[in-house]
């Protein structure tokens, strides 16, 4: 029968969780929760998983009125299981998601802020509020590391910045290095929030990997609560979020410190 889908899906969760990847690892879980209530059995194996049964899949959150995002989020983590197979060498290589219709974010879709929006925005007199003013650090701060996932962002320790570079290590699973520049307006960003511990930023408090998570979560909602506030206070056409500060530096110009065009 080859190797079971499920039981080296819940490695690699394991393997997620040991090192970490607590956000990841639940992703996984929620995923491998949905694929078995949609084959009705928990047992498949790596080789039997094919573009049509994705499609299958795809139908079949349809049909239970899932929403977009989250279809294209469990399609991806089975697929992305099934890539780390392939890379060991236990299943050939395969367009799992071949056929899908919500497999990849639709990118000419996505509404940006314009740079007249984000200059507006990052000048604008937010000092009567805290929260406000912290969200709007941490989301150009992102945008001036090269689209820094926010998850990445709270994890960043002082030792990953020598020099003018900033190199660490994703918090998403598979990713390699990651260099930027470090530039004088992330150093201003990082100097009005001095961090106790490791970290460079004051997200994370404790030493145990899930509570940390948890206090990365919380921090997150309460940027993406401050997010709609500052939408409100600078007429912005669109909210802020932290899923478009990778788009927003690709549409800068590469090699350039975007903190010099925005």
């Amino acid at each position: 029968m080859g190797t079971d889908f499920f039981a080296y899906s819940r490695r690699k969760i394991e393997k997620d969780k040991e090192e970490g990847h607590f956000e990841a690892a639940h992703n996984r879980e929620m995923a491998l929760r949905c694929f078995v209530n949609f084959l009705g059995k928990e047992e498949l194996s790596l080789n039997e998983l094919t573009p049509e049964l994705m499609v299958k899949f795809e139908e079949w959150l349809n049909t239970k009125g899932r929403k977009q995002s989250t279809t294209r989020l469990y399609l991806y983590q089975i697929s992305s299981v099934y890539n780390i197979a392939v890379k060991e060498g236990i299943v050939p290589k395969l367009k799992l998601l071949k056929g899908v219709r919500v497999a990849l974010p639709a990118k000419k879709g996505r509404e940006l802020l314009s740079v007249d929006e984000l200059r507006r925005m990052r000048y604008a007199d937010l000092s009567d509020s805290i929260p406000q003013t912290f969200a709007r650090d941490m989301f150009f701060f992102c945008i001036y590391g090269r689209g820094i996932s926010f998850t990445d962002l709270a994890n960043i320790k002082k030792t990953d910045i020598k020099g003018f570079t900033l190199t660490y290590i994703s918090q998403i699973p598979g990713l390699p290095r990651i260099t930027v520049q470090w530039d004088a307006a992330m150093q201003e960003i990082a100097d009005r929030y001095p961090s106790d511990s490791e970290f460079l930023f004051p997200f994370i408090k404790s030493t145990d990997m899930q509570m940390a998570d948890c206090e990365v979560k919380r921090v997150r909602q309460n940027v993406m609560r401050a997010f709609k506030r500052i939408a409100t206070r600078c007429n912005l056409s669109v909210v802020p979020s932290m899923g478009m500060v990778k788009d927003i530096y690709q549409r800068a110009i590469d090699g350039v410190s975007v903190s010099k065009i925005i």
